[in-house]
């Protein structure tokens, strides 16, 4: 079975590109929130380092790729995906160890933990030499 994963990967950072935006937004709104809620939030400077520890990394990995992919691609995948563990750390810091966690940012987070295991998958495929592009020319 050939499995094309440059593709598979980019088409991945693609989908990130656009859902990073509406992601981003939500998170810093939801954390605003919580700040200002009537909820006790004993540990919400520490929530808000994690959050936008993960909002920097995706920015990161999205910048960096799209600058780096046309002249050294393997770099530039390895970046994106050593980037995905820190925002999949960042998650699950979500899921694990924050409190409150929002209904609406577990629904986000699922989301983005998908996306991101599937970048990891891809991306870690698309460096192993047994699946990379035959040219023949």
């Amino acid at each position: 079975m050939n499995i094309d994963t440059e593709l598979m990967f980019e088409c991945l950072m693609h989908l990130n590109l656009f859902y990073y935006p509406v992601f981003a937004t939500c998170e810093t709104i939801m954390t605003a929130a919580k700040y200002n809620s009537i909820i006790d939030t004993p540990y919400i400077f520490q929530d808000g380092a994690v959050v936008f520890t993960k909002l920097i990394a995706e920015l990161l990995k999205i910048l960096l790729f799209r600058r780096l992919k046309e002249e050294r691609r393997r770099i530039a995948t390895a970046i994106a995906i050593l980037l995905t563990f820190v925002t999949l750390g960042a998650l699950f810091y979500s899921f694990f160890i924050q409190w409150p966690v929002l209904k609406l940012e577990m629904i986000l987070n699922s989301l983005t933990v998908i996306l991101a295991t599937t970048e990891v998958f891809f991306g870690t495929l698309d460096l192993l030499p047994c699946f990379q592009k035959r040219h023949y020319f």
